[in-house]
């Protein structure tokens, strides 16, 4: 079943240092943090998604937070695919404190952004379950997680197909959103029909 969507295309104000450094689903403009992978470098966590039918969606992960102590510093993983039901990312741990996820279905038209995972929506408590019928009725939704500190971690997913107005009229887009409400940064930014769209990179604070 199809549920009507319009595009939300909120854009992230940047600051000068992040001002070329926009989210593209193909691939990463960031250098890989390696820092993890010397003696005495930061712990790691290995972040499993499962996601049901959506085999072959591109997942990546991006990091932009800034506190009143640091500017914004952009990191962001490779895309991988969803094979066998899940994705796998092994991430230096701090890098999950204002992480955001975007999916990007096979059946997606052109869409003009990327579909955004909510790690929470309005109206909801950490620990809330989310449903889809629920989720398309939210206005407001936060695109980034408050993290863990776990070195192992499994997150569901739900990504399922909606009609969302694209670049050229209503195309095939998707809705992304976590079943259990996640704990969350700021903002939360402004959607429709629960689905979150990003053309810029998400600045979490």
């Amino acid at each position: 079943m199809n549920f009507r969507s319009t595009t939300v295309l909120a854009r992230s104000v940047l600051t000068a240092a992040v001002l070329t450094a926009a989210l593209v689903p193909a691939a990463a403009t960031a250098t890989p943090d390696r820092s993890a992978d010397r003696p005495g470098g930061a712990q790691r966590t290995t972040l499993t998604f499962t996601v049901d039918d959506c085999e072959g969606c591109q997942i990546q992960l991006a990091n932009a937070l800034q506190t009143r102590h640091t500017d914004v510093r952009l990191w962001s993983s490779k895309t991988k695919k969803v094979r066998d039901g899940q994705v796998r990312f092994t991430v230096a741990t701090a890098k999950t404190w204002g992480l955001s996820v975007t999916v990007r279905a096979p059946w997606e038209g052109q869409t003009g952004y990327l579909t955004t995972v909510a790690w929470r929506y309005n109206g909801m408590l950490q620990g809330d379950p989310v449903t889809l019928q629920e989720a398309v009725t939210k206005k407001r939704a936060s695109a980034c997680w408050e993290g863990v500190r776990s070195r192992t971690v499994t997150v569901p997913l739900v990504v399922e197909e909606v009609e969302v107005d694209g670049v050229h009229g209503r195309v095939p887009g998707s809705i992304a959103f976590v079943p259990e409400t996640q704990s969350w940064l700021h903002p939360m930014r402004e959607v429709r029909d629960g689905v979150l769209g990003s053309q810029d990179v998400n600045i979490c604070h």
